[in-house]
């Protein structure tokens, strides 16, 4: 029998595998196994019994006829799927956004201003009480200026150097808030463009990669010079030598930090275009759904939480409830994101 079902897989190799075939082939089969049995019986041997079953059965154009099966190979039907599948995708892609190749350019262009705008700002923030503790300690240490003065000097420019990063944040935010639906709807691109952005990307990694290793080389020498003052200095009991320590520490790691920040945000550039992992059109699909149960779900979480506070009056206890909510919510999430795709899959 193993020879005859291999004959008859050859028989259907080139129809198409649909269930009406697919039905036919398992009744041959059927009809083939008992006829060889039969023959079997009958006393016939075994190479007998194969060339008389496939004498009766092996004329595969008569099956075909006999059948009803629609005679088309199996390249033709894969061809007729691959335009049935082209056809629902073209119906599909009609009613997205399309992005054109202009409108993603001024998306990666302000992504970079912006990368390089919350970058600066970052390390201003992290740089920004550098001055004041370089004084503090010169004043202590050699330099005769009063205390206060050395305060007011050192707190104005720590002050003057978060209000320009705060600055820097509120105008790349506006700036990209123009374009949060493309992290948010689903969009297509030209396919010559894409196929364009993509070899601009690979040309890029050799610059994202090198941006990440001087982040984490900088992250990490960051603390030599703290440390080696500290071995110099640990019976001087000399405060400055540490505090100009810990001020190029504090440079290394905001270098270290704007770098991550830059090549970080690039690489996000390229996935929200090309429609990439947490911006793929299944995820986006998802956070719709996150959205809609957030909307519902952490109100009225606020309002159990404050309804049992005042209730029991037993705050120092009731905020246990926010990780558990947490955890919830991930589950309620994901258990009606697979009921969704259940229910659209059938």
């Amino acid at each position: 029998m193993e020879t005859i079902w291999n004959y008859l897989d050859n028989m259907f190799v080139n129809l198409p595998q649909t269930s009406e075939v697919l039905r036919a082939k398992e009744d041959l089969a059927e009809m083939m196994e008992d006829k060889y049995n039969e023959l079997i019986k009958e006393g016939k041997m075994q190479n007998e019994a194969i060339g008389i079953v496939i004498s009766e059965f092996g004329n595969i154009q008569e099956l075909i006829d006999e059948l009803g099966i629609a005679s088309f190979t199996n390249a033709d039907f894969v061809k007729k799927e691959q335009e049935e599948q082209d056809h629902r995708k073209n119906r599909a892609a009609s009613n997205l956004r399309h992005v054109s190749g202009l409108e993603a350019d001024e998306y990666l262009f302000a992504m970079k201003q912006g990368s390089m705008n919350i970058a600066t700002g970052v390390f201003l923030c992290i740089c920004s009480p550098i001055l004041l503790l370089l004084l503090t300690a010169a004043q202590k240490s050699f330099l005769p200026v009063a205390e206060g003065l050395v305060l007011g000097l050192g707190l104005t420019v720590l002050l003057c150097m978060v209000a320009s990063a705060v600055a820097l944040f509120i105008i790349s935010g506006m700036k990209l808030e123009a374009y949060e639906y493309l992290q948010k709807e689903c969009f297509t691109l030209d396919q010559d463009y894409e196929y364009a952005l993509r070899r601009s990307r690979e040309a890029r990694k050799k610059v994202f990669l090198i941006k990440i290793v001087a982040g984490v080389m900088l992250c990490i020498l960051s603390a030599v010079p703290l440390i080696v003052t500290a071995i110099i200095t640990e019976h001087g009991g000399r405060e400055f030598p540490i505090i100009l320590a810990v001020a190029f520490l504090l440079v290394f790691v905001g270098t270290a930090v704007a770098l991550f920040i830059t090549a970080g945000m690039e690489e996000t550039s390229y996935q929200v275009i090309l429609q990439e992992k947490e911006f793929s059109v299944k995820k986006k699909s998802g956070k719709k759904i996150e959205d809609l149960i957030a909307a519902i779900y952490w109100p009225a979480a606020v309002i159990l939480y404050l309804g049992w506070s005042f209730a029991s009056g037993d705050w120092q206890i009731t905020w246990i409830m926010w990780p558990f909510a947490g955890f919830v919510f991930d589950f309620i999430c994901k258990i009606i994101e697979s009921a969704v795709k259940e229910t659209s899959f059938t």
